[in-house]
């Protein structure tokens, strides 16, 4: 291979060298080690009115050092303006209702924290080594809190509960690197036996995203990802939004044939069957959503308020559960919490619109990256596309509880993270038409990575830590 054979094939991946905190390549930076050691400590606890995570804390305290980074991505005005839409939604509905102190106070908490924990959290995760780092600290401090403090919950089920999640980042770091870009039918192969693995243990939820992961990454090497328009382009991403609806669609048929035939056994059987009805095992498996949409359409400006109780809404998803053909089961919740098992229809149910329309943000960020990512070849793609998949399912399906505001700060971050990426790729000019005497692989990929702004230092010369 000629020299500028070798080049265009260089600059063909997209690969940011993660040089600058240290000044020289291979070397660890303190951003490293805090990017590994807080998540790893997150199963550390304190009570003060809630429920705190001692890594939320620590990122607070750390947010000024943290903030000087000089390669940190910056925080965009839009999430910070839809975020402080969010609390002043939460702030107007508590105050109209009269929530209590003790209700009010876990709310405002729980929002103030996402952005805390988000500003940190986008300079921790701000270059892909960092990244891999972060992700494989969520691994150690969930595998640590299964040791050290384990829940009733994981002492039942321990896979679900305890090591299912650390395994799957584990896995979609590790293969986030040479190894995975070398062999990208590996890193699809492991997705889909790790998803595969997870609906044989009745972990519905990570099953289907590691699926989809699976079939995702698939849609990268059929594509080939080959070198793309500088421009972006609509009919790329309308063409990634169709594939990857495709995607999910296919993944659901796949679970219904395996989880009905008795493939996944015969709890995973009597399950299906328990929550087979009009609108399909998606919505048996989390109906909250047929009581959480009536209490928006009851109060869709303001919402109900901090923890907002209500068994009016309690009794209504009974009510519809066996009208759709759903088992009814055990009650909701005894202290009438108004049933809302998703980041989206919770916020709104608590704060408003304004609650909401932070979540549907976040939700177009997440779909607007895999709408693009297939196309290019970046080494970060299987954390990418895991992460960003993981964040949507728990955007529609998860409770934003304490224990996830640090996992839906990092969706986040690697959301912005992998559209930087692919703003880099844009960037680089075609490997075919490099002028002589134009920088090298590394000097334009950091060039792309850290552009100009006043806090930008030369990459070269390193970010004192």
């Amino acid at each position: 291979m000629n020299r500028a054979a070798a080049q265009a094939s260089n600059l063909d991946r997209l690969s940011v060298v993660d040089t600058a905190n240290t000044g020289k390549p291979g070397g660890v930076s303190a951003l490293d080690l805090w990017a590994f050691l807080v998540p790893a400590v997150s199963f550390i606890e304190l009570t003060i009115v809630g429920r705190l995570i001692i890594s939320e804390l620590l990122m607070l305290a750390m947010l000024p050092w943290l903030w000087n980074a000089r390669d940190r991505l910056p925080l965009p005005r839009w999430i910070v303006v839809l975020w402080a839409g969010w609390l002043l939604g939460q702030i107007v509905t508590d105050l109209v209702v009269g929530s209590p102190f003790e209700d009010f106070a876990r709310g405002w908490a729980a929002v103030i924290f996402t952005i805390t924990d988000f500003a940190a959290i986008l300079v921790l995760a701000s270059t892909p080594r960092r990244a891999r780092l972060l992700a494989l600290g969520l691994a150690t401090g969930g595998v640590l809190g299964f040791l050290f403090v384990p829940n009733a919950y994981a002492a039942v089920d321990p896979w679900k509960w305890a090591f299912a999640l650390p395994v799957g980042l584990a896995l979609a770091a590790g293969l986030s690197g040479t190894a995975g870009a070398k062999l990208p039918w590996l890193t699809v192969a492991a997705f889909a036996a790790f998803g595969a693995l997870n609906l044989f243990f009745g972990f519905r939820s990570l099953g289907g995203v590691s699926l989809l992961t699976a079939g995702y990454l698939v849609l990268g090497v059929v594509s080939g990802r080959r070198q793309v328009s500088s421009e972006p382009s609509m009919l790329r991403a309308a063409a990634g939004v169709a594939l990857l609806s495709l995607t999910v669609v296919g993944t659901l048929q796949l679970y219904d044939a395996a989880a009905s035939g008795g493939l996944l056994g015969s709890d995973a059987q009597a399950k299906y069957a328990e929550q087979s009805g009009t609108f399909g095992v998606l919505v048996g498996g989390r109906s909250e959503v047929l009581a959480s949409t009536q209490a928006i359409i009851d109060s869709p400006i303001l919402g109900h308020g901090s923890w907002a109780k209500d068994f009016k809404y309690v009794d209504l998803l009974a009510e519809r559960r066996s009208s759709l053909g759903y088992e009814v089961g055990a009650g909701y919740s005894d202290v009438g919490l108004i049933p809302a098992h998703s980041y989206l229809m919770g916020s709104w149910v608590w704060a408003g619109f304004l609650g909401g329309l932070f979540w549907l943000a976040v939700a177009g960020i997440a779909v607007w990256l895999l709408a693009n990512l297939y196309s290019f070849r970046v080494d970060l793609a299987p954390l990418l596309v895991f992460s960003t998949m993981l964040l949507l399912w728990n955007i529609a399906f998860s409770p934003y509880g304490f224990s996830g505001r640090i996992a839906a700060a990092y969706g986040i971050a690697l959301c912005l993270l992998g559209l930087r990426l692919l703003s880099a790729d844009r960037r680089v000019p075609h490997p075919l038409r490099i002028p002589a005497g134009s920088p090298t692989r590394t000097s334009v990929d950091r060039r792309a990575f850290y552009p100009a702004d006043p806090g930008a230092i030369d990459p070269a010369r390193g970010n004192p830590t």
